[in-house]
């Protein structure tokens, strides 16, 4: 009687495609997590490289107009602040280059009506999202605070010409404005409504500034002193800074002339 060679099988068991199976799983979620933070600093870079673009688009625009600055117009109550065009349309026929929305931002309030969700307290209900970024309203004459909010350092009358400003590149021009809110339909913050000491509690600027400003557009903790964002500066640079950065108190930040350094 012939015996059959025996002849080893070349298949997996089952344990051993279990194995490959957990190995797998292990390393896509050690990947995942690299991947995401990798996609995120590519949109983080792409929103500093846009709002670069609106700080070359802004000073050609100051050439063409006698030293004059882009004025805000957007409202955040829902209407505009005079005939003139949103300062982002203006800053287009300088900069073809100029992108409206930051990759970073996924606020639900994104337009046309009767597209996304309508800006809070606004009565039409028509009001939505129509760029990521926002000007200094210290640097706007159509949104300058009462000086009496900015005491002891209260310009005596509200910034129009870039030469009037003593420390461009110490000076905060753009912003990426808050998600959600009010303030997500708008195109400038009330730095003004932000104090700290020696005028308000300690832990008031980040929080309240965070209801205007999306501080932490960039990474770090929510409506925190460590949040980071992108910033673009009157003399033409942008960086990624903590908002501890920006906004040290009432008495000493980047968005007031009188107190920048």
């Amino acid at each position: 009687m012939r015996q059959r060679r025996y002849q080893p099988t070349t298949g997996f068991s089952l344990i051993e495609l279990l194995v490959v199976i957990s190995i797998i799983a292990v390393l896509i979620g050690i990947l995942l997590p690299a991947l995401s933070r990798a996609r995120h600093a590519a949109r983080a870079m792409n929103c500093l490289s846009n709002i670069r673009q609106m700080q070359v688009a802004h000073w050609a625009y100051v050439v063409d107009n006698d030293g004059l600055m882009i004025q805000a117009n957007l409202s955040h109550g829902g209407s505009t602040h005079g005939d003139h065009e949103p300062w982002f349309e203006t800053l287009k026929t300088y900069g073809s280059q100029i992108v409206k929305r930051s990759p970073l931002d996924d606020s639900r309030h994104w337009g046309p009506y009767p597209a996304g969700d309508p800006i809070p307290n606004d009565p039409s209900g028509t009001l939505r999202r129509r760029t990521s970024y926002g000007i200094n309203n210290i640097l706007c004459s159509a949104s300058y605070p009462d000086p009496f909010l900015l005491e002891p350092h209260a310009p005596p009358l509200p910034y129009r010409k870039i030469d009037e400003v003593a420390r461009p590149s110490a000076t905060v021009q753009f912003l990426i404005m808050a998600y959600e809110g009010q303030f997500a339909g708008a195109d400038h913050p009330h730095v003004e409504q932000w104090p700290g000491p020696p005028n308000g509690n300690p832990d008031n600027p980040p929080i309240a500034a965070s209801n205007h400003v999306q501080i932490n557009a960039r990474g770090g903790p929510e409506r925190s002193w460590e949040s980071v964002a992108n910033w673009g500066y009157l003399d033409g640079h942008a960086k990624a800074q903590a908002f501890k950065e920006v906004y040290r108190s009432n008495d000493d930040n980047n968005f007031n002339p009188l107190t920048a350094r």
